[in-house]
């Protein structure tokens, strides 16, 4: 029997999620690919070779494209629970950063031999989230990617798990996926996993639930069905990745979600055949505006009244002393700040020109320049194509 026609309207949405993925496709210059390891390892939890090269097959077809590829790679703590025996228990941190410790090595041996026999040569990048909040490391990190990739070398990135804690860490490798996706400002990420899509309600659960093949603008009632808290934290699975996607698309990047284990897993995707893509419209700053926006520590702030909060949402103002009605925090000079509404709503963020002390002292004029501040939370939703 012929499958039914859908519903024009649902044809209609169908026909723009293609487009939209056609036009990434068509743009795409950098990529960067999360690979899980549920991906990357076999039934009994060890590094599958028969998986790494799979994924090399893809880089290496895209890279006869002239598109760039990062790989943002877990797997070595299961690499390394196979090295030293480890079995399949419940690790302790100190367990598990020995396993990282042990497994890294392991890991990167896999993807020079798989990318290594497409002639492709690799190179690892270990971070921790302070290589990402301090400005300077991470314009060195974002120096040293770019010329990998002007080598025509792949990066291999994973957090250092061997000395990251439960309270100073990325928290998984979908977040982790996306600071390295605004740090070379690439024009889209994929997670590959053993999620395909997002559905409308929990397949296992539910039998006529149905896939979602793109999404535009992630609402509560999206963050629901991937099981995301109220606090905006993942569970991990589908949640990590809506998660993910939402924090990214803040800024311009489109989130793909797909099976791993796919062959031309990538290429299928691009052509509407498989995964969620999560979309948006905004325009990708500059990656210093992204670093100010999305990827700095704030030390302090400024307090705002009304008129200078929406002066500042209206337009490409500079924040003046006579709009600040008083300070949070201690910073100097060239330290990234937050302005607040008088709600305590987060308006932007940006580089102070002065110190707390400073204005504690009385100095006006101009606190935030324009061209070091970035709206964010409500006021930057409600100015899309913010640069």
């Amino acid at each position: 029997m012929p499958e039914p026609s859908l519903p024009k309207a649902e044809k209609s949405i169908v026909k723009g999620c293609l487009e939209e993925r056609l036009r990434i496709r068509k743009s795409l210059r950098i990529l960067v690919l999360k690979v899980g390891s549920q991906i990357l390892t076999d039934e009994s939890g060890a590094l599958s070779p028969r998986a790494f090269g799979r994924i090399a097959r893809q880089v290496a077809l895209l890279r006869t494209e002239g598109i760039r590829v990062v790989l943002v790679s877990s797997g070595a703590i299961a690499a390394g629970r196979e090295k030293i025996g480890l079995g399949k228990k419940p690790l302790s941190l100190a367990l598990k950063q020995a396993a990282a410790s042990a497994g890294q090595s392991s890991l990167m041996i896999q993807w020079e031999r798989a990318l290594g026999r497409h002639g492709i040569h690799t190179a690892q990048i270990l971070l921790t989230p302070s290589d990402i909040v301090d400005r300077e490391r991470f314009t060195n990190l974002e120096r040293t990617t770019e010329t990998l990739l002007s080598l025509g070398i792949v990066p291999v990135v994973n957090e250092n798990d061997a000395v990251a804690t439960f309270e100073i860490r990325f928290g998984d490798n979908d977040r982790l996926s996306a600071y390295v996706a605004g740090l070379i400002r690439a024009d889209c990420l994929l997670l590959l996993s053993d999620v395909s899509h997002l559905y409308t309600a929990d397949p296992r659960v539910v039998r006529d639930a149905k896939k979602i093949a793109c999404i535009h603008g992630i609402s509560p009632e999206i963050e629901r069905m991937a099981g995301v808290s109220r606090s905006g934290l993942g569970t991990g699975g589908m949640a990590s990745k809506v998660s993910t996607a939402l924090w990214a698309n803040g800024w311009g990047l489109p989130v793909g979600v797909l099976k791993g284990d796919i062959p031309s897993g990538i290429f299928r995707f691009f052509e509407g055949r498989t995964g969620t893509l999560f979309e948006t419209h905004e325009k990708l700053p500059s990656n210093r505006k992204i670093w100010i926006g999305h990827f700095s520590r704030p030390m302090g702030g400024f307090r705002l009244d009304m008129g200078a909060a929406k002066a500042l949402s209206e337009g490409k103002r500079s924040l003046l002393g006579a709009g600040v009605v008083g300070v949070e925090g201690q910073f100097l000079p060239r330290d990234p700040v937050y302005l607040i509404d008088p709600q305590g709503r987060e308006v932007a963020r940006g580089i102070a020109r002065t110190g707390s002390a400073e204005w504690m002292d009385g100095m006006q004029g101009i606190l935030v320049h324009r061209n070091d501040l970035v709206l964010t939370g409500q006021y930057h939703q409600g100015r899309k194509g913010e640069r």
